[in-house]
């Protein structure tokens, strides 16, 4: 999961989601679109850098029939800023290292002939 987590995220910054598409959720997937599309028309340009991840914490499994849900807490440390069109930092610092929790939730049925699991919401908690 650490490595799937780190995949989305550096397709987010660099622009493209297309690899990560058929593990992410319709709505979740088109949320991301958006805020890249946003990002893209305003010229701006994100950095986050994730220098560890301090936790990896299964937070809770359901399981209905054949399908199983899992939330995973990711906790980063990382450097994260934004920068406009002249390459300005609007928000965010690169020389300060900050803790970022995220709670991702994975499904999966078991009963279906695709074995990979879907990333179907993400959370601040």
């Amino acid at each position: 999961s650490n490595i799937f987590f780190k995949m989305v995220i550096e397709s987010f910054v660099e622009g493209n989601l297309q690899d990560v598409k058929i593990y992410i959720k319709q709505n979740i997937f088109k949320s991301f679109q958006d805020a890249l599309n946003e990002r893209i028309k305003e010229k701006e340009q994100l950095i986050i850098n994730i220098k560890n991840i301090k936790i990896t914490k299964i937070n809770d499994i359901k399981i209905f029939k054949n399908n199983v849900k899992i939330q995973v807490l990711f906790e980063t440390i990382q450097t994260k800023a934004l920068k406009d069109k002249n390459g300005e930092i609007i928000d965010g610092e690169l020389d300060k290292e900050i803790i970022v929790s995220d709670l991702w939730t994975f499904e999966r049925n078991f009963a279906s002939d695709n074995k990979n699991w879907t990333l179907i919401e993400t959370a601040t908690p």
